[in-house]
């Protein structure tokens, strides 16, 4: 079943680019989900804020993020660049990683290789 897209209004896009303007340091998703008041489960908080930053970055927007900080705006184009330019090398390593280990498991004539191998490769 696939889920629906969340709906992203341009009364939650306003809230969350206030958000990141006052904030003092990285704010993360579950920080912007309390403060624009978004309601549901843990994921779907995740995935609303996730739809909100990239519309924001869609339309301009500087909102670098990183996993153990958060998302914060900048208006360093240095900072920018080198955001999108890891963000295009984290995604190709993980499209080899599951490239490898499809791979790994076409070997294995029951797929049973990542049940038990911690490392494949």
């Amino acid at each position: 079943m696939e889920t629906p897209s969340p709906n992203v209004t341009t009364d939650l896009l306003a809230r969350c680019l206030a958000v990141l303007r006052n904030a003092e340091g990285p704010v993360t998703a579950a920080e912007i989900a309390a403060r624009v008041y978004l309601g549901g489960n843990r994921e779907s908080r995740r995935r609303h804020v996730r739809a909100i930053i990239a519309e924001l970055r869609c339309r301009g927007h500087w909102i670098v993020a990183a996993n153990a900080l958060g998302c914060w705006l900048t208006a360093d184009e240095t900072i920018w660049k080198d955001y999108l330019e890891h963000r295009t090398i984290d995604g190709r390593r993980i499209i080899g990683e599951a490239s490898r280990r499809k791979k790994a498991v076409l070997v294995d004539a029951k797929g049973q290789a990542l049940l038990f191998s911690p490392k494949i490769g």
